[in-house]
């Protein structure tokens, strides 16, 4: 690897990650995540990285951190298996992979990968920590388990996640709880803003759950002001009920949820079966005009809400029709 002299590492990563992050009032501590065996633990030696700056596991790295103060955990590419969850509980605390910006794969081909698969670890990557940012990694959870929920929760208000993938789902008890998911949203998890992230997966499992989804909103507290742009959630299922984002009660989200130019696709076994519907909304105590959709598309799915009760609204044509639904062309 081309080394960048030693004295000047450090401020040029600190540029880089002020450019990515937009921190105008700088950076604190970096700690990076290395397998110990791969040449990037190398290169970082080389480059004159301290062996107490370079951690096995992102938990451990996590736990380094100071908050508020802007400290990033810089992830290079590997596999990083976790047995326990992780809790990103500090604010201004922030996590970036180190592998570019293609996010397909996961940990049995991996680039940047967070993942676990122990028993019973309810969510991988939980966010407590507000004002916190997510970059260039995907967060897996997989194990077969009904108490492995989902990959990562959003529990608190003001996080950022560009280009991060979150893959639910891998596992057959996983496939057939409802509660599971690769994304949940709890009501402390205010205005997200999330961009070119993958939600879900379609190639390791067959959902089954009734009303289950990729996207789960999962407490009472009506979080609000959500913004998924440019972001792709994906489902392998032929269980008609299963949908692609599960509010199971009304109270469960607030006002003011946007979909930006997103995709929503369900691939399954038989090459035909749509799904009902993209959104399961339980009605009771729900708000109207919940949730907005801007040059958004649905395959493999019937509808966007079978309830039809103003709860969606879209900016797409003949939306109370087929707009905006995958349909094939003449």
């Amino acid at each position: 690897m081309v080394l960048i002299k030693k004295r000047n590492f450090r401020p040029y990563i600190l540029n880089w990650l002020t450019n990515r992050l937009q921190l105008g009032l700088g950076i604190g501590n970096i700690y990076y995540v290395a397998d110990s065996s791969s040449a990037f633990y190398q290169n970082l030696l080389d480059n004159g990285v301290p062996t107490n700056e370079i951690f096995s596991t992102v938990g451990a790295a996590e736990s380094a951190t100071t908050t508020t103060q802007n400290d990033v955990v810089l992830m290079c590419p590997g596999a990083y298996v976790e047995t326990a969850e992780i809790a990103w509980d500090k604010p201004h605390t922030h996590l970036v992979g180190l592998g570019g910006l293609n996010i397909g794969g996961d940990y049995s081909e991996p680039n940047c990968v967070l993942y676990t698969i122990t028993a019973a670890v309810g969510s991988t990557l939980t966010v407590t920590g507000q004002n916190c940012q997510f970059h260039n990694f995907i967060v897996e959870n997989n194990a077969d388990n009904a108490g492995n929920l989902t990959a990562a929760t959003i529990g608190i208000y003001g996080t950022y996640w560009k280009n991060v993938a979150f893959h639910g789902h891998m596992a057959a008890t996983q496939n057939t709880t409802a509660a599971a998911a690769s994304l949940y949203i709890t009501g402390a998890g205010m205005y997200p803003l999330l961009e070119d992230c993958i939600i879900g997966q379609n190639v390791w499992g067959i959902r089954s759950g009734a009303n289950s989804g990729v996207l789960r909103f999962t407490s009472s507290g009506r979080p609000n002001g959500g913004i998924f742009r440019r972001c792709k959630l994906l489902s392998y299922s032929n269980t008609v009920t299963c949908a692609m984002v599960a509010v199971p009660a009304g109270t469960n989200i607030g006002r003011d949820w946007n979909f930006d130019q997103c995709s929503f696709r369900n691939d399954n076994p038989d090459y035909g079966t749509k799904l009902n519907q993209v959104f399961y909304l339980e009605p009771t105590g729900l708000q109207k005009n919940v949730i907005n959709l801007k040059d958004c598309g649905a395959f493999g799915f019937d509808a966007w809400d079978d309830a039809n009760n103003a709860n969606i609204l879209s900016d797409m044509a003949v939306p109370a029709v087929t707009g905006g639904l995958g349909i094939e062309p003449t």
